[in-house]
């Protein structure tokens, strides 16, 4: 995927993430502190926040301990010769960028399931279908989790009687 780039590094990210642009929210940088954090991660818009090359690890961990399976995206030194558009559940993405990473840095994080709108029938017939058609089990149960709240390790479990993180 490639974004044109525009006049600002928030919305090529949100776009290049492929998370949900319907609602979307700015926070500038990620907060320190983790009830600060968690207060972040309940809004159910998606987050789009800067983070320092050198703060990025200690981030990712901390909303990972927050949010393992949540789906977000880390966008580098978006419209420039080495950019890099990581994607993948929080989980993974701290796993990918344990250390300092290099460059500008945008995070952009999936929203909070909305209480009482996840469908699970639904959402794992939805998953099942993107199987079928050639996804990767993992990746299709963060995209699903991503647009329907369920969360993506109920939805792997749900088709594979196996928990994603074995």
């Amino acid at each position: 995927l490639e974004v044109l780039p525009g006049p600002s590094s928030i919305l090529t990210a949100l776009v290049a993430s492929g998370l949900p642009t319907h609602r979307f929210r700015f926070h500038g940088f990620l907060p320190r502190r983790t009830g600060e954090l968690e207060r972040v991660l309940q809004s159910t818009e998606t987050l789009i926040a800067f983070e320092s090359p050198r703060r990025l690890p200690e981030s990712l961990r901390a909303l990972a301990q927050l949010a393992p399976d949540r789906p977000a995206a880390v966008c580098r030194e978006l419209t420039k010769l080495h950019e890099e558009i990581a994607r993948g559940t929080l989980g993974e993405l701290s796993r990918r960028f344990r250390e300092e990473a290099r460059g500008e840095i945008v995070v952009v994080i999936a929203p909070a399931a909305e209480r009482g709108t996840a469908d699970i029938g639904f959402a794992t017939d939805a998953l099942r279908g993107l199987i079928r058609a050639g996804a990767r089990p993992r990746a299709a149960a963060s995209v699903v989790s991503a647009l329907t709240g369920v969360p993506a390790n109920d939805l792997y479990r749900g088709i594979t009687g196996r928990d994603m993180r074995q």
